[in-house]
């Protein structure tokens, strides 16, 4: 293996938008010039920074029988791709000599317990020399039921805000992990905090040589729903929503301290950038609807879209142009984006005296308005990265939750580092 192919970890990759995120990467890196990086917030073609000459793809699933299926698919979707682009005028033989250095990997994870997140980052240390990429792709979304007086409510006020940003479905709560912390808690957010802690020495690895980037999940419901004491979501009953809440300003702290440390030490460090998938047609509803009402929504979603809604991207390859271009594109023209936009109303506004002559924020990283790109579509359904600010953006909760899930791992990996107590006989009388 050629040392700077990347080395990309998808966590819930074997279906929904992780399977779609595999897809759309191989799709992409199988073309000398990826076809993305014409599709980020600003319309206009943005760098490559890493060459692409082969690939190794990670798959971290909890079912390995589906994630080898998945595989299978995987293989035979980029064939039919590279198929097509041998027909097209002027094909270079890019996507032949990259298809004989695809590899596809399967590795068992559960980000509900602890010890597979162990035993999944001991296997990967072991195997691989670096990562360059972690897409935290998987989660829950605990939804029971839906209270059909509010949906019918909602679709009479707000009917594009029905099938978008629905209010209606109530969720399962104060579930505990076999860890002891919050199931949905665990699985949407703490699972990966552990998973990028435990694979920090393998994203900071010299061995590849560009900036190493985690990619982080939200989506269009993320909201601040619970209290301060209960950061574990135990208690709110929007524990999904939650989660995806803490989510945005994990991940936007952990960057702003990786932009600080590289100020001062200009070395590589780990970036972390937040993407959603929109709004796509899952079976998440099937069993809470009957399946003539989950062919209708997805007909739905399509008028929702004609009609000139941006955030219905439908299918999951292209729920996936998000995050696929933050893996791709350039730092410098990620970094651009955050640039481009309007000041927050606290930090100081651009002037000569603080070096912008043109109208670009001349800020500190920490000052730039946190964001999160979220995948869209147009009426007629071409992809396209779109980006919104982070509601209830909280710096102080941001850093207090990152201190609270490093408290957290700093005492499991102690507790792992002592191992099982054993119990005398009398105690086990």
């Amino acid at each position: 293996m050629v040392s700077s192919w990347p080395i990309i970890i998808v966590t819930g990759a074997n279906g929904g938008v992780g399977f779609g995120i595999c897809q759309r990467l191989l799709y992409q890196l199988s073309q000398s010039t990826p076809s993305d990086l014409l599709l980020g917030p600003h319309g206009e073609s943005v760098d490559f920074d890493f060459p692409c000459e082969g690939l190794t793809l990670i798959m971290a699933c909890r079912s390995k029988k589906r994630a080898q299926a998945a595989r299978d698919q995987l293989f035979s979707l980029l064939d039919t791709f590279i198929l097509n682009l041998r027909k097209q005028p002027g094909y270079d033989g890019h996507a032949d000599a990259f298809r004989k250095n695809v590899q596809i990997d399967i590795h068992e994870l559960d980000l509900g317990m602890l010890k597979s997140v162990g035993e999944f980052t001991r296997t990967v240390s072991a195997k691989y020399p670096y990562v360059s990429h972690l897409i935290c792709n998987a989660g829950v979304a605990p939804f029971e039921r839906i209270v059909w007086s509010r949906a019918l409510k909602q679709f009479a006020v707000d009917p594009l805000g029905a099938v978008t940003t629905p209010m209606f479905y109530t969720q399962t709560f104060g579930e505990i992990s076999m860890d002891g912390y919050g199931w949905v808690w665990q699985c949407n957010l703490f699972g990966h905090y552990t998973l990028a802690r435990d694979l920090q020495h393998l994203l900071e690895s010299p061995k590849y040589p560009h900036d190493a980037r985690v990619i982080w999940t939200s989506s269009l419901k993320a909201l601040r729903t619970y209290e301060s004491d209960d950061w574990q979501l135990k208690l709110t009953q929007d524990p999904y929503g939650a989660s995806k809440y803490q989510t945005e300003l994990i991940a936007t702290h952990l960057d702003r301290v990786a932009l600080r440390e590289q100020s001062v030490s200009h070395k590589k460090v780990v970036r972390h950038f937040i993407s959603h998938p929109g709004v796509c047609h899952t079976n998440i509803d099937l069993n809470l609807i009957f399946p003539v009402l989950h062919y209708l929504k997805w007909l739905v979603f399509h008028l929702a879209r004609l009609l000139g809604s941006l955030n219905h991207p439908i299918s999951y390859e292209k729920g996936a142009v998000a995050a696929v271009w933050l893996s791709l594109a350039s730092l410098s023209s990620i970094s651009s984006v955050f640039r481009s936009q309007p000041n927050p109303p606290s930090a100081p506004q651009p002037t000569k005296s603080n070096g912008n002559q043109n109208g670009v924020s001349k800020m500190s990283p920490e000052e730039h308005p946190p964001l999160k790109f979220g995948s869209q579509c147009d009426r007629f359904g071409k992809p396209i990265v779109g980006i919104q600010r982070i509601e209830n953006w909280n710096s102080d909760e941001a850093e207090r939750l990152v201190s609270l899930c490093d408290g957290l791992y700093q005492d499991a990996k102690a507790a792992e580092a002592r191992g099982p107590i054993s119990e005398t006989a009398s105690e086990r009388m």
